[in-house]
């Protein structure tokens, strides 16, 4: 009887491992599909800006090529069908309509949309991170995810899908004369369209 006790306990103790170690697996958390101290990946989803009784929305293509390169395809309800800006280490580039504008940088080519947005900041708070050349107030959770950041007059806040995601799938950014609206429905590791 004592040998028929201990069998059983012996079975119970090697189940209840078992069930441990699969509860232990479920619990790991999921691979981010990206990184986000990656310097390449591309982002899809919508974007709303609005600026005073101005409101635009449109779907957004972000492909971050490399620290240097973008391009960012914008399409939708614009008034203007779609835009593309690109840029890389020799300037930017817009094209609307078939017309090619070119300047130095990404934001002067989207003020020229009649989008003034940080686009140089915003390649960082699209992935949950600062600006590291600017100075900044930020309050971090307890997952360590940037839950909300104060940078060059523009307040962000962010939504994450879990806990175990590194970047957001929401992000609010509003200053004092203007607000923008992301939400991000796919991240990528690679970019798929970066100029050869």
């Amino acid at each position: 009887m004592s040998s028929a006790i201990m069998s059983n306990s012996t079975l119970f103790r090697g189940l209840a491992l078992i069930v441990a170690l699969l509860l232990s697996a479920c619990a790991t958390p999921p691979k981010p599909p990206v990184d986000s101290e990656s310097l390449t990946w591309q982002l899809q989803g919508k974007i709303g800006f609005w600026q005073g009784r101005k409101q635009e929305s449109a779907t957004i293509n972000w492909a971050q090529c490399d620290a240097d390169s973008a391009r960012i395809r914008l399409s939708g309800p614009l008034g203007a069908g779609s835009i593309e800006l690109s840029s890389d280490q020799s300037g930017a580039r817009l094209i609307q309509n078939g017309e090619s504008i070119h300047a130095d940088s990404i934001e002067e080519l989207a003020s020229r949309a009649d989008w003034p947005i940080p686009v140089e900041a915003l390649r960082f708070w699209v992935r949950g991170r600062a600006m590291f050349t600017e100075k900044l107030e930020g309050r971090v959770n307890t997952n360590g995810q940037l839950e909300e950041l104060n940078q060059i007059g523009w307040h962000i806040s962010y939504h994450y899908r879990t806990p175990f995601h590194q970047l957001p799938d929401r992000i609010h950014a509003k200053s004092a004369n203007a607000r923008i609206t992301l939400i991000v429905s796919e991240w990528q590791e690679q970019p798929e369209f970066c100029a050869k």
